[in-house]
Parts: C-alpha cells; structure tokens; sequence
C-alpha cells in the first residue's frame, strides 16, 4: 500500500498576477481545450522618500488547458483581475528564431481584493438576467426576536 507521508511538503509551483488585457479566446477540440489571452501586470517601485512610482505595464502570454481552460473560459473576461498558478515555458518561433515566453496556468482565480466578487454566485448576474424580470419581495427589515419576559421581576439574591 501506498502511505502518504504524514508532514507533507505544500505544492509549490509559480504564480501570475495580473489583469485580463485581451479577449479570453478558446481553441481546441473536446478532449483537448485550450484557452489563450494576453495578460497585463502592474509594476511599482519605491522612491528614497517612501512614495510609491509606477513602472510601465508588461503584457504577457497566458496559457491553460484541460479543466483551467474550461474554467477560465467561463470565468474571466478582459479587464478582470486574477491570480494564477502555474509555470513558465519558453520557446522559439520556428519561421523567425524569436524567443518568448508564456505562463502555462494550471489553476486561475479571481483577485477579491481588486474585483467586486461574490463567490458561488454569477459575477455579472445584471449583465445575464433581463430588466424586465420580476425580482421576488423580500423583507428589507430586521426584526429582533421576541422574548419571552417573567410576568414579574424577582430581586437578586444578596450574598
């Protein structure tokens, strides 16, 4: 039997922050998806009085396949802020010799911090529901729990 060691050394691999510059586009048959954008990642650097400077923006190739392209597909959109793991792979165009590199995501995620998000439920539900749908009433005010009070008051005990 194979035993999984007790202490286990945490999955570390190469993350990716940064915003969606480019339309997500998807590629690939069925069993093989493929999901491609140019991803967009803020630079800052600090000057001798403290004061935060920004840097030009890099512009990168994202990558993902299989269940993070499905994923991504479904949930990112250009201008979305994200994070993701993954790693890097470089390589070179055969027709020109020229060199680049790409992010390979294996996992992707929103970034909470820099987008308005609530987990579990559809990101742009006002963009996908139509305006002329009724909302369901719901009650807007909190009514505090009705207590059970003594008919009368007993005096605490002294001790």
């Amino acid at each position: 039997m194979n035993e999984q060691p007790r202490d286990p050394d945490p999955e570390l691999d190469k993350a990716f922050y940064g915003f969606v510059a480019s339309d997500p586009r998807p590629s690939g048959s069925e069993g093989k998806k493929r999901l491609y954008f140019k991803a967009g990642q803020e630079h800052y650097d600090f000057a001798a009085d403290g004061s935060r400077i920004k840097l030009p923006t890099t512009f990168h190739d994202v990558v993902a396949f299989r269940g993070a392209a499905e994923s991504g597909e479904v949930k990112h959109a250009k201008g979305d802020w994200f994070l993701a793991i993954g790693r890097t792979q470089t390589s070179a165009n055969p027709n020109t010799g020229v060199e680049s590199t790409e992010f390979i995501a294996s996992r992707f995620g929103h970034d909470l911090a820099r987008m308005n998000t609530e987990v579990g439920t559809p990101r742009r539900r006002s963009q996908m529901e139509s305006p002329d749908r009724q909302r369901p009433a719901r009650q807007v005010a909190f009514e505090p729990p009705v207590q059970d009070q003594p008919e009368h008051e007993q005096p605490a005990r002294a001790m």
